[in-house]
């Protein structure tokens, strides 16, 4: 795929969207969505640089999680597709009738693939080395990576797609909340870390249970630890997702437990730093940095994108210790890679595209298509959002009010064209920011309805530029 300039000078008059634009002139498309939305488009011959359909194409929109597009693309070139992260298991002191006469450590390397599969197996390999007990203390070391208590502030508290991150994060940083009511009334309550082996409980992540409040899961003034207040509802669920705000502390948490398992006897973890004298004795390497990418673009997990993003920003400023300051270094970057294009209202808050603070063009996000080039094409999903799409290769995004998607098509006469598609409400979506209540999660009915209308116009979209003849 060759890199061509998608400037201004280029935007060519085409008839493919008439019947689109013919009901309400050129406010049409938008006006579908609600009396204060926009929509935006740009559909491109990346042979050429043509640009064949565009609106509004430097009007800068909330990407959703399209912004995991220019993540992947800094971070492929920064850390290259085979770039794996680890995750280390370390001793002091030597091995001797199943002791180990020192301390373990565990140290984290900002994984952000990391699961309960991949302990059992560090584990495993730590009782080959006739590990059966530890005299010293059990560490473990986050420094690798400031460790932040949530993506996005402006996020429900309750979101598990809103978790802490850092260096040691596993089961992307996800708990469980499980109850269930007992004889006579009693409710017993407890936290669980769950992967494809189990699930194992998490010391450090109390319940209070009261017998009535406004909402039925929310978190506690913090004491120390984390700590969240269930007011059980008859009739709904027994279990609910919630993030880590800790997920040190929980990783740590859960390899006592899963040692436990197996025989080995740990100290209870507590935090600190790799002593230099320490030895290697298990490492777990995640996989590849293109097959986490894949999976970053298909399953659109805002924890993977923002670890990855951060180790990427990293090889430009070992010091940044923010997301924020993180998206600025890699947003800076693209712009060094395309000086050609107007990267005017470009800016990214985070790696994930959680947040309604970030804006991006639609001219600025085909320059990002074409800068990652084949392998970026290869990396996308082939499907939007559960649904299959024959011939479109694309990342979506999706925020309350917030709608994109950006990618590959494919036509009925075979031609590849690059394609993006945004459609916003700032004003419904300052809105919704300024009413968020916190201990919610559900998005408000009037914004699905949005959000069900601007994937009618996607649809209707694609649906014209992929059955088009080619101009």
């Amino acid at each position: 795929m060759t890199t061509h300039s998608l400037t201004r000078r280029r935007l060519l008059a085409t008839p493919l969207l008439l019947p689109l634009l013919a009901a309400g002139g050129e406010a049409g498309p938008a006006a579908r969505l609600g009396p204060t939305s926009e929509a935006g488009w740009l559909l491109f011959d990346p042979a050429d640089g043509r640009v064949l359909d565009a609106r509004l194409a430097d009007r800068p929109f909330a990407p959703a999680s399209v912004a995991k597009l220019p993540t992947v693309v800094a971070a492929l070139a920064l850390l290259g597709p085979g770039h794996r992260f680890t995750t280390g298991l370390h001793g002091t002191g030597d091995v001797a009738e199943g002791t180990l006469r020192g301390d373990l450590i565990l140290k984290g390397g900002g994984d952000p693939s990391l699961v309960g599969e991949d302990v059992a197996a560090m584990l495993d390999g730590l009782a080959a080395k006739g590990v059966r007990r530890v005299a010293g203390r059990f560490l473990y070391d986050a420094l690798a990576l400031p460790e932040l208590p949530e993506i996005d502030s402006g996020q429900p508290r309750t979101a598990g797609y809103n978790t802490g991150l850092g260096a040691l994060s596993l089961n992307f940083n996800r708990v469980q909340l499980a109850w269930q009511r007992l004889p006579g009334g009693a409710v017993e309550a407890g936290v669980w870390s769950v992967s494809d082996i189990g699930r194992h409980p998490v010391d450090g992540i109390g319940v209070e249970v009261v017998p009535a409040a406004d909402a039925m899961v929310a978190p506690l003034p913090d004491r120390g630890g984390e700590r969240w207040q269930l007011a059980p509802r008859p009739g709904a669920p027994a279990r609910v997702w919630l993030p880590v705000a800790r997920p040190g502390a929980m990783a740590a948490a859960v390899v006592h437990a899963m040692a436990a398992e197996r025989g080995i006897a740990l100290p209870r973890p507590v935090a600190g730093r790799l002593p230099p004298d320490a030895r290697l004795l298990v490492m777990h390497e995640s996989p590849p940095l293109a097959e986490l990418a894949a999976r970053v673009l298909k399953h659109s997990n805002n924890l993977s994108a923002e670890l990855i993003g951060l180790a990427a920003a990293r090889t430009l400023d070992a010091n940044v210790s923010t997301l924020e300051g993180s998206a600025a270094l890699l947003a800076g970057w693209i712009r060094t890679q395309r000086p050609d294009v107007d990267w005017t209202g470009f800016r990214l808050l985070n790696h994930s595209g959680l947040t309604s603070g970030s804006r991006m063009t639609t001219r600025q996000t085909a320059a990002i298509l074409t800068l990652g080039g084949d392998l970026l094409a290869a990396l996308l999903p082939g499907d939007d959002e559960g649904g299959p799409l024959p011939g479109v290769r694309a990342k979506s995004g999706t925020l309350g009010y917030a709608k994109g998607l950006a990618g590959w098509l494919r036509t009925a006469s075979g031609r590849s064209l690059g394609f993006v598609y945004y459609a916003g409400d700032e004003r419904a979506r300052a809105a919704l920011d300024a009413a968020m209540d916190r201990r919610v999660a559900d998005m408000p009915p009037e914004a699905r309805a949005w959000l069900a209308r601007a994937r009618g116009l996607q649809s209707e979209l694609l649906a014209a530029w992929r059955g088009s003849p080619a101009p």
